[in-house]
């Protein structure tokens, strides 16, 4: 039986994160709560938060793939660490400065939420920013994390799991007020994730992707589908056992059924879309929080309302968003440019 060696380069990376980021606003924009009209479609299915809840799959997959590309980095120190941070934190400090003049001219301002926000310990003004202090923790434990666990990678990736699962457990049974403490929520936050980041670490120092072979049949394409949707039904019924968090386990199967997918057939348009909104994903995710967040909903919700049917909202939303991220990359490229010669002189 001929069988087909699974590929995971930049492109299947750039596609993962395509399906991530789609996932996170169908997310979001299944939120009643969060919009300035009330929508027919949250009205006559009460239960529809609940189905689109499945896509907070999204930040499992996010989580993964921040510990499998750690893995390919090629110097893991501080040095890199703190160029990546300041790779996520220029897109997202210019969006929030985008919203400060609202947030500034209704009174809501304040100096030390600000300075909080600005590293995503406080999220009051973008919603959607609490990953952004995860990343900085990971960056900065990941160079100590990543080299014992290269020591002995099973054994090292199991003991920082359960460190990370005790420690988030502690936080929820011994400090109850916890999440009235940004730093104590964060950190919780942080805990929580860090079981997935590790395990997409382990998955790339072990070629666990790149080295299953599977049978070039036509059946493989409704198994991966099968898989994606089992995964999804899984997670409606069971998102955590005990306060662990169960996509540990869904995010790798589901990357899997991508890998799957997109190896054994071309799909060259949906690759090609795929791919750009995996490449402006973290503009996407920062910009669709202006959206929802109830600092600037007011001023900037109304662009994305459209209409009162929730799909052609979500559909609209995903375009704006990744129209508006086009046009920050530019922005911030050469803020980068003008930063890199200002402290080159």
């Amino acid at each position: 039986m001929e069988t087909l060696k699974l590929t995971f380069g930049k492109d299947k990376t750039a596609i993962i994160k395509g399906f991530a980021i789609l996932f996170m606003i169908i997310l979001h924009c299944g939120r009643p709560e969060w919009y300035l009209i009330e929508l027919p479609a949250f009205v006559r299915h009460h239960n529809l938060q609940n189905i689109t809840d499945v896509f907070k799959i999204c930040v499992g997959i996010f989580a993964f793939m921040v510990g499998y590309g750690y893995a390919y980095s090629k110097n893991k120190d501080l040095k890199y660490s703190f160029l990546h941070i300041k790779r996520l934190l220029i897109p997202f400090w210019i969006i929030l400065l985008i919203a400060l003049p609202i947030i500034i001219s209704r009174g809501d301002f304040n100096l030390k939420t600000f300075l909080l926000n600005l590293i995503g310990v406080n999220s009051v003004y973008n919603y959607f920013s609490w990953f952004v202090a995860f990343y900085i923790y990971a960056m900065i434990i990941m160079p100590l994390v990543s080299h014992i666990i290269d020591k002995r990678m099973y054994v090292g990736t199991s003991l920082f799991i359960c460190i990370a699962y005790v420690s988030e457990v502690a936080i929820h049974q011994f400090i109850p007020n916890y999440t009235e403490n940004d730093w104590l929520q964060r950190l919780f936050d942080s805990f929580l994730m860090t079981p997935i980041m590790l395990i997409g670490y382990l998955f790339a120092r072990k070629k666990i992707f790149t080295s299953i072979s599977i049978p070039d049949r036509w059946y493989m394409l409704p198994v991966a589908m099968l898989l994606i949707a089992l995964i999804f039904v899984a997670r409606y019924c069971k998102g955590s056992i005990l306060g662990f968090h169960l996509d540990f386990i869904y995010a790798p199967i589901f990357i899997l059924s991508i890998l799957i997918i997109f190896s054994m057939y071309n799909l060259h348009y949906v690759s090609c879309i795929m791919q750009l909104l995996g490449k402006y994903s973290v503009y996407m995710w920062f910009i669709h929080a202006l959206f929802f967040t109830g600092a600037t909903r007011d001023v900037f919700q109304p662009v994305i309302l459209i209409s009162d049917n929730l799909f052609i909202i979500t559909t609209w939303t995903i375009v704006v968003t990744f129209m508006v991220g086009v046009v920050m990359s530019h922005i911030v490229e050469f803020v980068q440019q003008r930063l890199t010669s200002l402290f080159s002189k």
